[in-house]
């Protein structure tokens, strides 16, 4: 790990009026998995090669959707599935600014959080994929078509999130084939364009509905968008700020470690839910 020091009430102040992208670059337009200084990023969508993305070294990303079927774009830390969220020292944050488009053709949208964890007991194949939904480019947020289990609500950075748990078969990280395994969902019941959110609190509030936790594999910064049954068009996620570190005080800790890419399935309607989410080559 190396560690960043930094007045983080101050960029909680500044980041939402004064973002902008900074550092080293790099962009690229076909599915992609890799590392820009300490920050792990992974572009991927359904048909290959629907749009593209610029991953910067501050953390902060611009992603654009010219046509795909599913399209994520992600960045943050990468963990090697060593620690549960409980074992990182302090609590994992992740700041964003947005600046969306919401394009055309967009059926579901998932903008926030999204990782991996491994060594989940209790769970199909001992794996859990996770989100915290902010935001989205859809016309509305997620509702309770997400997720087959309804857990019911908590409160979590300034916000009401419904959190919801599904089951799901499909590809999954360091499987191959599908695999089965669980979904966590917290939705937030507005979305927001900017904020701070507390992964590690999420996950206790988590716990606290009977959601088992295990070792985390990743914690990234996400924009997703896509439809089941054409391509999305023209959708653009611009994240000018986005970090995701293990706040110690005024410390911040990043991961300099990279971890493999993942796979995922996302339920994205009540009517079709087996589009893929993110896939590595």
């Amino acid at each position: 790990l190396c560690v960043a020091f930094a007045a983080s009430g101050a960029l909680a102040q500044d980041f939402c009026s004064n973002a902008q992208h900074s550092g080293d670059k790099v962009t690229i337009s076909s599915n992609q998995v890799g590392k820009i200084g300490d920050i792990g990023y992974e572009l991927w969508d359904e048909n290959g090669s629907g749009g593209n993305a610029t991953f910067y070294s501050d953390g902060s990303m611009d992603c654009n959707i010219t046509s795909a079927k599913d399209y994520l774009c992600r960045a943050g830390l990468s963990l090697g599935s060593d620690k549960t969220y409980k074992e990182l020292g302090g609590d994992m944050i992740a700041e964003f600014k947005l600046i969306k488009n919401s394009g055309q053709n967009v059926q579901y949208s998932y903008i926030g959080v999204y990782g991996w964890m491994e060594g989940v007991p209790g769970t199909p194949s001992n794996l859990v994929e996770y989100y915290v939904i902010d935001n989205t480019l859809s016309q509305s947020m997620p509702g309770d078509w997400i997720g087959n289990e309804k857990k019911g609500t908590i409160q979590v950075d300034g916000g009401t999130y419904t959190v919801y748990r599904h089951t799901r078969t499909g590809a999954a990280i360091k499987t191959n084939g599908n695999a089965t395994f669980y979904q966590y969902f917290s939705v937030r019941s507005s979305p927001r364009d900017c904020g701070s959110i507390n992964i590690s609190e999420h996950m206790r509030q988590w716990e606290k509905m009977g959601l088992t936790m295990g070792k985390l594999y990743e914690a990234k910064v996400l924009g997703e968008a896509g439809n089941t049954s054409s391509n999305v068009t023209g959708g653009k996620m611009d994240f000018p700020h986005a970090k995701v570190y293990i706040s110690k005080g005024d410390q911040q800790e990043s991961s300099s470690s990279e971890a493999p890419s993942s796979s995922s399935e996302a339920p994205k309607s009540s009517s079709d839910a087996k589009s893929s989410s993110s896939v590595g080559p």
